[in-house]
């Protein structure tokens, strides 16, 4: 990608001036706990004090007040995806709706986006019943088109909305209409899809607060160094101490090939995003932006872009790229010149007004993919359950994910437990360097397709 501005560009984005760590974790300190020490048996151990752990150890203490349940989380709560995600709130389940419906058929399709609806509405509704900060704007975001051939995508996207009966609400705003809303050049139509924008972080931490409260265990700084099933159940081995219990949850998803069971199951890829300094009033009045909602571009590899809540540009996107060896080394990764350039183009072609805006912090963070492109969540006998792969789309499906687990490891039948996503056949990933060197074409093929949509309209998603 050139350069918009050239050596002057470069020098407002210097390395002293721009910090390559998340944005998030600066919006709230974190003072992790104690670490396991000894050895514990409990009801039900947990790794991984994410979303999906925490969500489920929540629906878990709601259901059975008196289960024993203790979490072990190799750095802090939130310290993955769950705390540096981008902090979009919606219904999507995996990749998208397309590849969902083209999987599993309208109506199992349809289901599962009312469950994940559901969950959208109870988030708001949790932070307010338990006094979580999340910084939560009920504003939704709208899906955008930067080319004609995306417009003719977000056409299809509504044929298939009403299809399954879901497009009330839902227009398709000419390029003049869309402007009304999001004064870009780069946007030629547009239409709004309902949920929020929240803070990520804040959100993890006052939900692990919240589990707390509930009697649940977190032991932070506590890395599993080895899963194994014993004839008196689970057992997870960490540097100082042994957790046994009833029923253990792996929990890590983009760490999940960690596990034996799951090497070949998940890939992580990286995501990057840039974060402004704060607009002034005066600058914020220079776009023409009145509802906040956030923007996401209807591609292959996405583009978003939302405020923060002290009104920092937020910009994120653009190619996914896999490390050999699933390598997520943040020392190695986190700082990504490239990206930056990348993202400091888009933040130019969306709002050439504030293409001079210095960046903060630049940074990436580990999305976890499937070969579905869709999350996965079941068991490995009475014991042992799991949930990776949410493929970018976390935050509500993992709320969703966590009534799941309760039902399962409760043992009910309901119509979480039923869900697509559930004890689906998982295919694996072929091991290196074949991972390598199918993640490079695959990525190959999608940059191709949304560079000439037109070239390429027959290949499919």
């Amino acid at each position: 990608m050139t350069a918009l501005d050239g050596p002057a560009r470069a020098a407002r984005d210097a390395p002293s001036a721009v910090r390559h760590e998340i944005y998030w974790r600066s919006t709230e300190p974190v003072a992790p706990g104690p670490p396991l020490t000894g050895d514990v048996h409990c009801d039900v151990a947990v790794v991984g004090a994410g979303y999906t752990g925490l969500w489920t150890a929540y629906n878990l203490k709601r259901a059975e007040p008196s289960l024993d349940i203790h979490i072990v989380e190799a750095e802090f709560a939130g310290a993955g995806a769950s705390g540096h995600n981008d902090g979009f709130v919606t219904p999507t389940i995996g990749h998208s709706l397309e590849g969902l419906v083209g999987r599993f058929g309208p109506e199992r399709a349809k289901s599962a986006y009312a469950l994940v609806g559901r969950s959208m509405l109870e988030l708001g509704r949790f932070c307010k019943r338990h006094g979580v900060d999340a910084e939560l704007e009920p504003s939704g975001y709208f899906q955008v088109a930067a080319s004609p051939a995306q417009v003719r995508r977000l056409e299809a996207d509504l044929r298939l909305a009403e299809r399954l009966g879901s497009a009330a609400g839902l227009e398709l705003y000419s390029a003049a209409e869309a402007r009304d809303r999001i004064d870009s050049p780069a946007i030629h139509g547009a239409f709004k899809v309902g949920g929020s924008l929240i803070n990520p972080h804040k959100l993890v931490r006052g939900l692990a607060r919240v589990v707390r409260e509930l009697g649940v265990t977190i032991h932070e700084n506590t890395r599993a160094t080895r899963v194994e099933r014993t004839a008196k159940g689970p057992v997870v081995t960490t540097p100082h101490g042994r957790l046994s219990s009833d029923k253990l949850l792996l929990a890590t998803n983009a760490y999940q090939h960690r596990f034996w069971p799951f090497r070949r199951k998940v890939v992580p890829v990286w995501s990057y995003a840039a974060v402004t300094e704060p607009l002034t009033g005066e600058q914020l009045a220079q776009v023409h932006w009145p509802g906040r909602e956030g923007f996401v571009e209807a591609r292959n590899f996405i583009v978003f872009g939302r405020f923060t809540a002290d009104n920092r540009l937020l910009i994120g996107g653009g190619p996914a790229p896999y490390y050999y060896g699933r390598d997520m080394d943040e020392g190695r990764h986190m700082d990504n010149p490239s990206a930056t350039a990348e993202l400091r183009a888009i933040l130019g072609r969306y709002f050439p007004q504030w293409r001079h805006l210095p960046f903060t912090h630049a940074y990436g963070g580990c999305v976890a993919i499937t070969r579905e492109f869709v999350p996965h969540v079941g068991s490995m006998g009475p014991d042992v359950y799991y949930a990776h792969g949410y493929c970018g789309n976390g935050i509500a499906v993992t709320h969703t994910t966590g009534k799941v687990l309760r039902d399962l490891m409760l043992g009910r039948r309901t119509a979480y437990t039923d869900l697509l996503f559930v004890d689906g056949a998982e295919r694996g990933f072929p091991p290196e360097p074949l991972s390598f060197a199918g993640a490079r074409a695959m990525t190959a093929l999608m940059a191709g397709k949304d560079r000439f949509p037109g070239l390429l309209r027959h290949l499919p998603d």
